[in-house]
C-alpha cells in the first residue's frame, strides 16, 4: 500500500473529524499506486492519520474510510453496510424504501445506497468506490439475501473522478418496476430511470408532516416531480392539487402515483417552467392553502451562489403571495452550498417583498435516513422552512 503524506498543518481539518484531503495538501506520495487504490494517510511527522481511496485527478484528491489501522476490504465494507443497516433499524427508519448508506456520513465516502423492496440501488461517486463495488455488492447480497443490486452512477461525478459512469444490474436481474409503500402512501419505483436513484427518500419525513397541514386545502405543488408531496398531501384530505413541472415524464410518472393513491379525479397536472407558471398563478389571483416548493438544485458551485440566492428569493416570493391567510408553505433548497441560515436569509428577504409576515411553524431537513455529520457540514444538502401566513 503507497504511502500518502501530508504537508505540514494540513492535517488539522483531519484531526477535527473531517475526511477530505485536497491535492494541493499533500506533500508526498511513496510507494506503488494506481488511482482509485486505498492509501495509508500520514502527518508531516509521519504519524498514522488513517486509510483511504487515492484518486489525483480531483482537486479533492483523497476521502478518508478510516482512522484505524485495518485493511480495506470485502470485510470492512460489510462491517460499515452493517453498522448503517442497524442504526436505521434502531432509529425505525426501515420500510419499504429507504436509504441504506449516505457516503461519509456512514463510513463510506463515495457510496450510496438506497433500498426499494428487494432491490439495492448503488451509487459510485468516486474512482475508488468504483473499484470497491464487488465488495458493496457482494455485502448486499450477505445483508439481503435473495435481493437483487443495480449500480446507477451519476455522471457529473464519474467525469470528474475520471470513470465511466455504469448502468445496469449486478447479478440476476431484479423488477425494473416497483410500487413501494411510503406512509399512506403508494409510490411507483423505475429503476434505472428518472431522477435520484428512483425517488426522493430524503423528502419523506417531510411529506408525511405536509401532509398534517392539507386538510380541506388548495394545493399546490410546483418542481413536482413523481408527485409525491401532492399525493400525500391529497391523501391527508386537500381538495385538490395543482402540479407544475417542465418534465412531460415526470408529469406522467405523477399521474401514475395520483391513480394508485385514488386521488387522480382531484389533481391537475400542467408541463410549465414553474417560474413563468407561479407569476402567471398570481397575475391571474389564484390562492392555495398548501403550497410546496421543491426545486432541483440551483447552484452545485461556490461561485453561482448569488445567481441562485437570486432564484430562490424570485419563487419563494411568488409562493407567499399565492398563500390564502393562514396558508402553510413549504419551501425546500437542496443546493449544499446554500446553508440553513443563508435560505432563510433569502426567504426573510422574499417575505419582507411580499409584504406577508409569515410565521415559521417548522426548520426542516433530509430525513433521518440521510444522516448529518456535526464534522461533516457538508453531509447536510437539504434545507427549508414550513412558513404560515396571517390569517388576516
Amino acid at each position: 500500500m503507497a504511502t500518502l503524506v501530508l504537508k505540514k498543518g494540513m492535517d488539522r481539518r483531519l484531526r477535527a473529524g473531517h475526511p477530505w484531503i485536497y491535492r494541493g495538501e499533500i506533500a508526498d506520495l511513496r510507494g506503488r499506486w494506481a488511482a482509485g487504490d486505498a492509501v495509508e494517510v500520514l502527518d508531516a511527522g509521519g504519524r498514522f492519520l488513517g486509510r483511504g481511496f487515492y484518486n489525483p485527478r480531483p482537486a479533492l484528491a483523497c476521502r478518508l474510510l478510516t482512522r484505524l489501522d485495518e485493511p480495506i476490504d470485502q470485510a470492512f465494507v460489510l462491517r460499515r453496510l452493517g453498522a448503517a443497516l442497524d442504526y436505521r433499524r434502531s432509529a425505525g427508519l426501515l420500510g419499504e424504501a429507504f436509504r441504506l448508506c449516505w457516503s461519509e456520513a456512514d463510513g463510506l465516502p463515495g457510496l450510496v445506497v438506497d433500498r426499494y423492496g428487494p432491490v439495492s440501488v448503488v451509487q459510485c461517486q468516486t474512482l475508488g468506490m468504483t473499484r470497491a463495488e464487488p465488495w458493496v455488492t457482494a455485502s448486499l447480497q450477505t445483508l439481503f439475501p435473495g435481493g437483487s443490486v443495480y449500480r446507477l452512477d451519476e455522471p457529473t461525478a464519474a467525469r470528474i473522478e475520471g470513470f465511466e459512469a455504469e448502468r445496469g444490474w449486478r447479478g440476476e436481474p431484479g423488477p425494473s418496476e416497483l410500487v413501494v409503500a411510503e406512509g399512506e402512501c403508494r409510490l411507483t419505483v423505475l429503476v434505472g430511470a428518472g431522477q435520484k436513484t428512483g425517488l426522493y427518500l430524503d423528502q419523506r419525513e417531510n411529506q408525511a408532516l405536509v401532509a398534517t397541514h392539507a386538510g380541506g386545502c388548495r394545493m399546490l405543488d410546483a418542481f413536482s416531480y413523481a408527485g409525491a408531496f401532492a399525493c400525500h398531501a391529497l391523501r391527508a384530505g386537500a381538495s385538490s392539487a395543482l402540479l407544475l413541472d417542465s418534465s412531460p415524464e415526470a408529469l406522467a410518472l405523477a399521474r401514475r402515483n395520483l391513480e394508485l393513491n385514488g386521488a387522480a379525479d382531484r389533481a391537475e397536472l400542467r408541463e410549465a417552467n414553474a417560474f413563468d407558471a407561479l407569476r402567471d398563478l398570481q397575475a391571474g389571483g389564484q390562492r392555495f392553502g398548501l403550497i410546496v416548493l421543491d426545486p432541483p438544485p440551483f447552484t452545485r458551485r461556490k461561485d453561482t451562489v448569488e445567481a441562485a440566492a437570486r432564484g430562490y428569493k424570485e419563487i419563494n416570493l411568488r409562493g407567499l403571495r399565492l398563500l390564502e391567510p393562514g396558508g402553510v408553505l413549504a419551501t425546500f433548497s437542496c443546493s449544499h452550498h446554500v446553508t440553513p441560515a443563508l435560505f432563510e436569509a433569502i426567504c426573510r428577504e422574499a417575505a419582507g417583498d411580499a409584504g406577508v409576515h409569515a410565521r415559521v411553524l417548522a426548520s426542516l431537513g433530509q430525513s433521518r435516513d440521510h444522516p448529518v455529520l456535526l464534522t461533516v457540514p457538508e453531509s447536510r444538502y437539504l434545507t427549508g422552512l414550513l412558513l404560515q401566513a396571517p390569517t388576516s
